[in-house]
């Protein structure tokens, strides 16, 4: 009972998070803040695309604000947020948006650290992710929290499109948010 307590509220938390997520307020409304590139060249119609798809990864609201970085690590668009949009995964193309709490969890998972988790992170992945395995992953978004037993009640596979926890039972748990209603579907023709 006091389990499936703390699942609803953690569930009336994310929903409240990626609401007002959703929501940025209208003091940004036709701020043109971190529109261009760093430089004074006007960005080249390869680089704008790179940005388009990079900003794909997460809702609008997010993605006008957040700093856009290429595979090597060049600032394409300088934000006015803590997000930052980049490529991830395992061949390092697929779209994401990370706030700072969640590009700390993936440096300290990274160097094989117990990450310190601070406050809920969000990370962004609205393009879907194409897993080592080819097994593609639908568009979704993933949660860390500072306590991981908040996580126990979730399913630890993907399930028909609910909330599910990966890396269960370790310190890197986090809840995959599927926002498409699918769930982890088979190999992707051509993928890597």
């Amino acid at each position: 009972m006091k389990r499936n307590f703390i699942n609803h509220r953690l569930l009336a938390a994310i929903t409240l998070v990626l609401c007002g997520l959703a929501l940025t307020p209208a003091a940004f409304a036709g701020s043109d803040m971190g529109q261009s590139p760093v430089g004074s060249k006007q960005p080249t119609a390869k680089q704008a695309a790179l940005v388009d798809t990079l900003m794909s990864a997460a809702p609008k609201s997010v993605a006008k604000h957040a700093t856009i970085l290429s595979r090597t690590g060049k600032v394409l668009k300088k934000g006015d947020s803590e997000w930052v949009c980049r490529f991830a995964g395992p061949a390092d193309d697929t779209p994401t948006c990370l706030d700072k709490q969640f590009r700390a969890y993936l440096k300290a998972r990274s160097q094989g650290k117990t990450p310190h988790v601070e406050r809920v992170g969000l990370a962004y992945m609205l393009q879907g992710m194409t897993m080592g395995t080819g097994m593609h992953m639908p568009p979704h978004v993933m949660l860390i929290v500072p306590n991981l037993s908040s996580l126990k009640s979730f399913p630890t596979t993907p399930q028909s499109g609910t909330p599910w926890v990966m890396k269960a039972d370790t310190p890197y748990a986090h809840l995959i948010i599927p926002m498409s209603g699918k769930t982890m579907g088979g190999k992707m023709m051509g993928s890597h």
